[in-house]
């Protein structure tokens, strides 16, 4: 599939990487909705970490193309409010389009700042905010983190707790789904080892992770919070 014309991370560049991975025979889906049954198979997941734009652009696309994710949404993000009704609104369309919604905890960085927090607590909390406002379980999980824990060398929850000892079934960075299959991330607007176009043919299964931030449809410049209004 030629793509010399298509804008990287434009809807439609996302739309035909998913059409070309398709068309190998990969099976496409959430975490929840993923099955070993299937030789070639990739996951889908977005980290939803600054703002909502391009969330509802990427579901509309998997759905019309038959195929499920997995939306990773925070529970403390300053950006945007699980509690109010465009957020509530999202989220109800995501899950009425066959995807799944997970929790992209920041415990640590939560407890860091308070320090008199404990994280188990914090993680237990998260994860029933958000089966709260979504009405149903939430199964698979992963941590968010940011510049301030790189600067201040926040330890990662798994390093001393296992999630999936918390009602988590997929943690998305444990071996089974981070090194036993490629794992390929979209990370600050860059592709480090490439997209799936370059690595489709090597591997059966992945773990792709995009975030519907760096996503867009004329121009990134012109979305959410990179858009700054026009000089008049």
């Amino acid at each position: 599939m030629k793509t010399q014309n298509i804008a990287p991370f434009s809807y439609k560049y996302y739309e035909y990487m998913l059409q070309h991975a398709l068309e190998t025979g990969a099976i496409i889906s959430s975490f929840e909705k993923f099955s070993y049954s299937h030789e070639r198979t990739i996951i889908l997941r977005h980290d939803v970490d600054f703002h909502l734009n391009g969330v509802m652009q990427l579901a509309t696309i998997e759905a019309n193309l038959g195929v499920s994710s997995t939306y990773m949404f925070r529970v403390h993000a300053n950006e945007y409010n699980l509690f109010s009704p465009y957020t509530y609104k999202i989220l109800e369309n995501v899950l009425s389009l066959g995807h799944e919604i997970g929790l992209h905890y920041e415990c640590m960085s939560f407890c860091r700042a308070l320090n008199n927090k404990n994280p188990e607590q914090v993680f237990t909390q998260e994860k029933i905010v958000l089966e709260s406002i979504i009405g149903r379980n939430v199964i698979s999980a992963t941590e968010h983190r940011d510049i301030s824990c790189a600067v201040h060398k926040t330890p990662y929850f798994s390093d001393n707790f296992n999630p999936e000892d918390y009602g988590i079934e997929h943690f998305a960075m444990s071996d089974k789904y981070h090194k036993e299959m490629k794992y390929l991330s979209d990370s600050n607007g860059h592709w480090k080892e490439g997209d799936l176009f370059k690595h489709i043919d090597a591997h059966n299964r992945f773990q792709i992770l995009t975030h519907p931030d760096w996503w867009y449809q004329d121009d990134l410049l012109l979305k959410g919070a990179y858009f700054h209004g026009f000089e008049h």
